[in-house]
């Protein structure tokens, strides 16, 4: 599970931020808070602030850290790497950007980050903390200086020589059949990015489900009876155009003038259903793919074409260790002020991003957020009534 991430000089970020998943002494939904490696970890956090306040860019940065560490393994050593500092600043976009992550596998808790530019990594660090103990460091990178454990990390004793400056460590030990550099490649694999304004590029995970009958497509069907969406199943049909590609027609009910059900009838789905039905269709099959499997499944823009139900919904799935068994972990970024309800989220599951006076973005939550009196947002609270008049800030300002 993601304990928190922490990130420096990214987009629109120029000082250090740190997201957790690390649940706070709070009371309220105790229940939905998981147990993992000596953690207290949350089960979804969600981003709110108004348009180009950087949510967006939160959740880009966990993926720039994952796309960076997968796509090592194909880089020649001339190659740039995709880096992407704060352009609003007299040095800091020549200043390296930096992401360090906290996770948990099994009975370990593993702290892995990295300082990089376009032209190479500057540092690399791994540190691993077993139930019970301290942490220990595995290696740790500073420019062409290796210093690594030889107890605790022997997989990548020798190695160092022949990482190119362009290539981070973990990966090339990966490569060359580390076990621990594998299990974390293994986490960052079983990280998934979805935006929620267009869910057509991941249909096809739904649609193989239903078609195929794999793991995940009987989920899926409760979910569309239980969300009352008008059909009574889907048709999965295979195409065969220039490339093979999935296609999908809703079945619905036809009936006669007295409103007696006579037979039923499939439609194509996109010329049939509206367009949150196709996005719940489309995103349905990655959300469950993500529960059953013990993912973090990243979302922008959660609940664009959806009704707030719905929304309320996908997080309630998430939130219910009942249907969530492998504490799988939704972080996503929505304008829905509904789910501002301590019903529905914990204090520490708010997280808002505003921008400063040098157009740099700042990352805060709601548990931490004090007034100007230094006093803490009570759980009595009317939490969407207070954002929207603007006592979290994280709103636009209309001139």
């Amino acid at each position: 599970m993601l304990v928190n991430f922490t990130f420096k000089n990214f987009r629109s970020f120029r000082d250090e931020m740190t997201l957790t998943m690390e649940a706070a002494p709070i009371q309220e939904l105790a229940s939905v808070v998981v147990p993992s490696c000596d953690e207290n970890l949350l089960p979804v956090a969600v981003m709110y602030g108004a348009n180009s306040s950087g949510k967006s860019n939160v959740l880009k940065a966990l993926r720039a850290m994952r796309d960076v560490l997968l796509n090592s393994v194909k880089l020649n050593p001339k190659d740039k790497l995709d880096a992407e500092p704060f352009c609003l600043n007299m040095t800091s976009a020549d200043e390296p950007t930096s992401f360090e992550i906290q996770f948990t596998i099994g009975d370990s808790k593993y702290r892995y980050g990295f300082d990089y530019n376009a032209k190479a990594i500057l540092n690399e660090w791994l540190y691993e903390k077993r139930k019970g103990e301290r942490e220990f460091e595995l290696f740790l990178r500073s420019g062409d200086e290796f210093k690594i454990s030889k107890t605790r990390f022997s997989e990548g004793i020798g190695k160092q020589d022949a990482t190119p400056a362009n290539r981070l460590f973990v990966s090339l030990v990966a490569q060359l059949n580390g076990k621990v550099s594998q299990a974390i490649l293994d986490w960052f694999t079983n990280m998934d990015y979805m935006s929620g304004m267009d869910g057509k590029g991941y249909a096809g995970k739904t649609l193989k489900m239903l078609m195929y009958n794999q793991e995940g497509g009987d989920e899926v069907m409760r979910l569309f009876e239980q969300t009352n969406l008008g059909f009574h199943g889907i048709e999965v049909n295979a195409k065969l155009d220039n490339k093979f590609s999935l296609d999908s027609k809703t079945i619905h009910n036809i009936y006669n003038e007295d409103g007696t059900v006579v037979e039923q009838r499939s439609f194509p789905t996109d010329k049939m259903e509206s367009e949150g039905t196709k996005k719940l269709i489309e995103i349905a099959g990655p959300i469950f793919d993500a529960i059953l499997n013990g993912k973090v499944l990243i979302v922008d823009e959660l609940d664009a074409k959806l009704h707030p139900f719905l929304t309320r919904k996908i997080i309630g799935l998430f939130m219910d260790k009942e249907i969530n068994k492998k504490s799988a972990q939704l972080i996503f970024a929505t304008h829905d002020t509904n789910l501002l309800n301590l019903q529905y989220l914990r204090r520490d599951q708010i997280w808002f991003t505003e921008k400063d006076a040098t157009d740099s973005s700042e990352l805060y939550s709601l548990v931490e957020f004090r007034d100007d009196a230094g006093n803490k947002v009570r759980n009595d609270r009317n939490i969407e009534k207070d954002y929207i008049n603007g006592r979290y800030g994280a709103i636009p300002f209309m001139s």
